[in-house]
This record gives structure tokens, C-alpha cells and sequence, in this order.
């Protein structure tokens, strides 16, 4: 059973697909466009790519979809001789479409922009294949003559199941990282991330780069050269980004620039040396003879099953919400002699880290964001552990020093210090620690019984965790918030101010 290979973007909402016969490359949207001598419906004028016009239409004008967010990339469109542009939102990665699974659509219009669907094979979205033949002959249409681009002369839309094509060719996209040159099959690519536009996060080290936004979803990002040992990517290099999907989330490579997709026989493909490349472990061969030079052949599955990748693409977080966490049934277990016969219980999930004075531990799930610290706080001077109040998000947020709340001092670098966001209830506080550490996942937590819900959290009180080898301090941020606030969420705002006083 034979199939096509599609590039598949977002128009608005909709998940749009172009045979990749067709799709030529994809490029960012550029701040403004060239004006032409011509009006046509959804016409927003022209790029200069490489010396080339290239007329750029905004599909949602067609569709009378106004209200749609900014279009971030351009997907350049090769049909029938002629080129042309079409806004876009973000791509969504590359997929196989076997024969047998498209629908049929009828659209009751002069020239409908599709007329076949199918069911993403991934995530079961449902994606238009748009007709390129429809927006070629849309009235007032402008086109240019197609002179030739990275991919469109080459790329082959017919696949089998396995991404390799009877005569033995696969569709492989071409990377660069500095000055060197990398080759994956589309096979194993989501998404192409055709600007990086980074954000900070705790993970952030020599080989996390931060975390990119990819639809509902901040990804981290990791430094390809420093994955595979081949040194490091200088800031300069850091533009674009690819992202692979693993078990348990995605997680994105940046690169320099994605050179090309084309088609490349398997004999061309040359084996690897038997030593000497530290790379070796994700690489299969050399691709010589291409534009750029040589590139090293990565195998796609085999990074997509490293455990250690696997896990930092685990710690994606969703936009605008708390960072999800990864749970398994906690069963009783015998307990440690250490602790003199008090209970604990193995438990799988993930906890901040970070330092206020000592080591300390807090359920990720507790916390709903962390920011640098407030350039603006409106200070509230008495050497006690409330520094201020800050805004953030339209909202007020008293801010208070963690150390300080729990008994110690330590003088806070306000450069590097972070404040951990954290709700109960309808309340909400920012607390400052000095350094963070990392997002870990736990072996076990002791737990504790009989306590008083609404006593005060202090080191010596708190249960433990375990966390690579370390017990630290579990402190429960919620219940700080709570008891500051008192146990029924919100009293009366002189209540509040006293017990915020009093803190």
C-alpha cells in the first residue's frame, strides 16, 4: 500500500497539508511585505527571497477568519510552473498519508480551496489538503514563474508506509548547526521551528537552551552539537529549531538553519568511520556531495528512544497553566530504620529544587509560575520576612522571602534570585528563593500523620524526599499560603493585612 508524504501548517486554527511535492520551503514572515501592482482577494504582497519575487497570499482573508492571531511564518508553495507564498501560523510537522485514508469533502463554492481530508495519524486532527490548482486560479491571482528552491525540484510525495520509496530513496531534511551539516529523516520531525524565540527556565544549562512555545505548550530546547558531543552551539547560531515527539512529550533541537528536505537514495548514504566521531552513538552515516558540503546521517529513532532526552522533553509545561506531573499509584513500602519507623511510601513525581539557605524540595504541581525578580516592588520596610508588593498580570501579589519565612537569612542577589508563584484558593503570593536548581523526580516521600493543618511550615517539621540520592525537605508552599491567610481562603481584608503583618 502506497502513500504521501505531507508538510502540514496552521492556517488560524485549521491544520492545513501540502503534498511535499509541493511545498518548497518554509521562511520567516517578515515584517512587512512588498507592495504590488495588483489587487487580488487575500493578496498581501510580495517577499524577495534569494533574488526571487514571490507573491504571499493570507489564506484567512479568504476565509473571512479576521480574528485570527499573527502569521508567523510564510510556507512557499511550488505548483505547476509558478510559486507563490501562503501565511501561516506554525508548522506542524511532517506525516504519511496512506491512499485509502482521505476523504472526500464537497464544497459548495466556484473554487473551493479543498475538497480532500484525512485524520492526523498522531494526534486524530482533522486536516485540509489544500488545493493548490484552486488558489493558482483564484481572479486577480498573481504568479511567479518558479526559478527553483531548495527542495521543490527534488521532493517526491510518494512514500511507502516505511518513509522509503520502492527505488530505495528516502525523504531526508537537511540541518545545519554552525558549520556543521545534518541530515534526519522527515519521518521522525514534528515540527519545523522556522524563528527561536527563547524564554528562560529552570532547566536552562550547557545543553538547555530554555523553552520555545510550540501551539499550547513551552518545549525545551536543547543545543544539538552538545546532544550528540559535537561541541556547542554559539549564540550567533541559535535561529531555528526542529522538534521530535518522544513517549512522553516533545523537545526541540536548535540549529542554525533547516537547509532543505530532498530525496536521497540509500546508496548514497555512507557508513560511518569505525572510530574516532563522538557522535557515533546517534549517527549512521555520511551524505556527501550536497549543497553545503557533507552532512552527518542522524538516526532519528535512536534519539527519539534516549532515555535522557526522554526525560527533558517530559518536563514540557502548558501555556498559561500548571506544569503537568507524572504520577504512579503510590503503595505502601517498608520503612527506612534512618527514620525511626516513619512512614514512607515510593512516589514518582516531579518537585522543584532550589536553594534558600539549604537545599529544599516543592511539588511542581504547587507552582503555578516563576518570574525573575519584580524590577518594580513597592517595599514594605520592618526586616520581616514581607518584602513588598509587586503586580503581575493585572493582579497584585504581596512578596515575601522564603528563607525569612522559614527561620533563616540569607541576603538575596536580586539578579539572580527567582520568585515562585504560587495560588490557594483565590490567594496568591510570590516567594523569593535565591537559586534554583532543577525539575527532579522523586523515589520516595515520607509521610506524616496527625499534624495540625494549619501550623506554620518550618524546616524542622517538613517531611522528606527523596530525589537522586538526596532527602531534602518537602516544604508545601500551598499550606505557607494558607496559613498566612487563614484556613477558610480569604477573610476579611483587615484580617489579611494582619496576617500578612504577622508573617
Amino acid at each position: 500500500m502506497t502513500g504521501t508524504l505531507y508538510g502540514v501548517f496552521t492556517v488560524a486554527d485549521v491544520q492545513v497539508a501540502l503534498p511535499l511535492s509541493e511545498l518548497r520551503e518554509v521562511i520567516p514572515c517578515p515584517a512587512a511585505f512588498d507592495p504590488l501592482l495588483a489587487v487580488a482577494p487575500g493578496l498581501v504582497g510580495a517577499v524577495n527571497l534569494r533574488h526571487q519575487v514571490i507573491p504571499v497570499l493570507d489564506l484567512r482573508l479568504l476565509l473571512g477568519r479576521r480574528e485570527a492571531t499573527g502569521a508567523e511564518v510564510v510556507v512557499v508553495v511550488t505548483y505547476d510552473g509558478s510559486v507563490f507564498g501562503l501565511l501561516a501560523n506554525v508548522v506542524r510537522g511532517v506525516v504519511l498519508i496512506e491512499d485509502d485514508a482521505h476523504l472526500d469533502i464537497s464544497v459548495n463554492a466556484d473554487l473551493p480551496l479543498f475538497s480532500r481530508t484525512f485524520e492526523r495519524p498522531d494526534d486524530s486532527a482533522v486536516v485540509s489538503v489544500l488545493d493548490c490548482a484552486a488558489v493558482r486560479h483564484t481572479p486577480g491571482m498573481v504568479l511567479a514563474a518558479d526559478t527553483g528552491g531548495p527542495s521543490g525540484a527534488v521532493a517526491q510525495a510518494q512514500q511507502a508506509a516505511a518513509g522509503i520509496s520502492a527505488g530505495g530513496r528516502r525523504m531526508m531534511m537537511l540541518l545545519r548547526c554552525g558549520e556543521i551539516g545534518l541530515a534526519v529523516d522527515v519521518s521522525h520531525i514534528h515540527s519545523v521551528v522556522p524563528e527561536l524565540v527563547l524564554k528562560s527556565s529552570p532547566l536552562d544549562g550547557p545543553t538547555i537552551h530554555g523553552v520555545v512555545q510550540l501551539g499550547d505548550r513551552f518545549v525545551p530546547t536543547v543545543d544539538t552539537l552538545a546532544v550528540l558531543g559535537l561541541g556547542a552551539l554559539t549564540p550567533v547560531d541559535v535561529k531555528r529549531g526542529v522538534s521530535l515527539s518522544f513517549e512522553r512529550g516533545l523537545l526541540a533541537f536548535a540549529v542554525t538553519e533547516v537547509v532543505s528536505i530532498i530525496a536521497v537514495p540509500d546508496a548514497d548514504v555512507l557508513p560511518m568511520p569505525g572510530f574516532g566521531l563522538p557522535a557515533a552513538g546517534h549517527a549512521i552515516g555520511i551524505l556527501p556531495g550536497q549543497e553545503g558540503g557533507s552532512y552527518l546521517v542522524l538516526d532519528g529513532a535512536a534519539l527519539r528512544a534516549d532515555e535522557d532526552l526522554g526525560t527533558i522533553a517530559a518536563l514540557g509545561t502548558p501555556v498559561g497553566g500548571a506544569p503537568p506531573v507524572t504520577r504512579v499509584a503510590e503503595r505502601p513500602e517498608a520503612a527506612d530504620p534512618r527514620f525511626d519507623g516513619r512512614a514512607i511510601e515510593t512516589s514518582v513525581r516531579k518537585f522543584l529544587t532550589y536553594d534558600a539557605g539549604v537545599e529544599l524540595a516543592t511539588p511542581l504541581t504547587q507552582i503555578s509560575e516563576i518570574v525573575p525578580y519584580p524590577a518594580d516592588v513597592i517595599p514594605f520596610v520592618g526586616g520581616g520576612p514581607l518584602r513588598g508588593v509587586f503586580t503581575h498580570q493585572r493582579a497584585s501579589v504581596p512578596l515575601f522571602c522564603l528563607t525569612g519565612l522559614l527561620g533563616g537569612h540569607l541576603e538575596v542577589d536580586e539578579a539572580t534570585a527567582r520568585v515562585l508563584l504560587v495560588e490557594a484558593g483565590d490567594a496568591r503570593a510570590g516567594f523569593i528563593v535565591p537559586q534554583l536548581r532543577a525539575i527532579e523526580e522523586s523515589a520516595w516521600e515520607e509521610r506524616r500523620t496527625g499534624t495540625d493543618p494549619g501550623a506554620p511550615v518550618s524546616l524542622a517539621g517538613s517531611p522528606l524526599v527523596k530525589i537522586d540520592g538526596r532527602m531534602l525537605p518537602r516544604i508545601d508552599l500551598e499550606q505557607v499560603l494558607r496559613t498566612m491567610v487563614g484556613d477558610h481562603g480569604r477573610s476579611d481584608p483587615a484580617g489579611d493585612r494582619r496576617a500578612l503583618a504577622n508573617a
